[in-house]
């Protein structure tokens, strides 16, 4: 139990979400970044280039939302509405998807959060959802040979096995910088909020609490007790919800990540830099989490009992109050009945002293232990056990005797 609330306090590996500029300075066309998050071919018309990426797998999930027409022709109006050299044409967001979602909740997730984006800065979105790695590349080639219903549902099952993929499930939701209009389609003025020194951070705390809130809200509909929390673990340790001294993993991309799993598959373990700077974080992250559990545990222990005393002082306290004031109305009552109706209100006696006799030798009977006067006898000394013999009982004669006598009787 303490190892599953461990688990459980710890933070979830897909509580990330990172935001990325594609600009024209950096080499970038949306043209080419859609068609490769969206595993196709796009023609970009500002280039006079075609971009493919078809032949990349792992594409579960890819749906344009806030505008009518195709991807194609959203980002080839993208990049006809932006004129300067180092233009920034694309927002990505890439958010993790929680392994305990079934893909169904994983789509219904992610297209929920785009309509929120679309209402919100008036953009238009490109979602997909990437399936998690392979750690064996022939294990994926293997499962997408199929082409039939039951192949298709054996590699969807493989996806979720943490024996066999990574669990990194993860989706690309490309916004355009510009908000577009939903009755003419056409791009209007920038979103400046989002890139504002003073309200762009404001606007991303926005984006991450509100993706935690909805990936939460899928993760307790499906009844999973895992949850997600986009915090950083300096702001954690500052509401006391995380130790101190965590240090969050860097994104080592995918070339780093291909390294990492030909060392792993070829040596049994990741030596590569990145994958022993990535495991000795782990083990430290893990034996803060570790720590910091135990002693919040022992603080609620202690807090608890202070509690209980507490409690208990205060009502002890509130019943010789009580008691006090019980006293003070019997001692003030003048007449017998005014006594008995005191004492009928009163909760902290259980009888009532008066001048009957009865009582008295009652009471007296309670208050002082009296000494007998009487003749001392056998109980009322010391016994020494060791030579002391159990009193015999006295034999009584039967008052009636039974004799038996032998009787002649004469035959005739």
């Amino acid at each position: 139990m303490a190892a599953k609330r461990h688990l459980l306090s710890m933070l979830h590996p897909a509580s990330r979400l990172e935001v990325v500029l594609h600009s024209r300075a950096d080499g970038r066309s949306a043209v080419k970044s859609a068609a490769y998050t969206a595993r196709t071919t796009y023609r970009d018309a500002r280039l006079g280039r075609r971009f493919s990426a078809g032949r990349r797998t792992g594409l579960l999930s890819h749906e344009i939302i806030g505008w009518t027409e195709g991807a194609e022709a959203l980002w080839n109006a993208a990049e006809a509405a932006e004129t300067r050299r180092n233009a920034r044409v694309i927002r990505e967001l890439r958010p993790s998807l929680p392994r305990e979602l079934p893909l169904q909740e994983q789509v219904r997730l992610v297209r929920g959060y785009c309509l929120w984006l679309r209402d919100r800065y008036g953009v238009a979105v490109q979602a997909d959802l990437h399936a998690p790695r392979f750690l064996s590349r022939a294990d994926e080639q293997r499962l997408r040979r199929g082409g039939s219903k039951r192949a298709d549902e054996q590699y969807l099952k493989a996806l979720f096995d943490p024996e066999r993929t990574n669990q990194n499930f993860h989706t690309h939701l490309l916004m355009t910088t510009r908000r577009i209009c939903s009755d003419t389609g056409a791009f209007g003025e920038k979103t400046r909020e989002l890139d504002d020194r003073k309200t762009g951070p404001e606007e991303l705390l926005a984006l991450r609490r509100e993706w935690e809130k909805r990936a939460n809200a899928a993760l307790k509909r499906v009844g999973a007790e895992a949850r997600i929390d986009m915090r950083s673990y300096k702001a954690m340790a500052e509401a006391e919800d995380a130790p101190e001294g965590l240090v969050a993993q860097d994104h080592i991309g995918p070339r780093r990540s291909a390294r990492s799993r030909k060392k792993l598959q070829k040596d049994g373990v990741d030596t590569t830099h990145a994958g022993q700077r990535r495991q000795q974080i782990r083990k430290n992250n893990d034996e803060l989490w570790q720590n910091w559990e135990l002693l919040r545990s022992l603080e609620r222990e202690k807090a608890r009992k202070e509690a209980s005393a507490e409690i208990a002082a205060q009502r002890e306290a509130e019943r010789k109050q009580q008691a006090e004031s019980e006293r003070q109305r019997l001692a003030s009552a003048r007449t017998r009945d005014e006594a008995d109706a005191a004492f009928a209100r009163a909760s902290q006696f259980e009888s009532l002293r008066s001048e009957d006799p009865l009582h008295r030798a009652i009471s007296a009977a309670f208050e002082a232990p009296h000494e007998f006067d009487g003749p001392q006898d056998e109980f009322s000394e010391e016994v020494d056990m060791e030579t002391c013999e159990a009193p015999t009982k006295p034999h009584r004669e039967p008052v009636l005797q039974v004799r038996v006598e032998k009787v002649r009787v004469r035959q005739r």
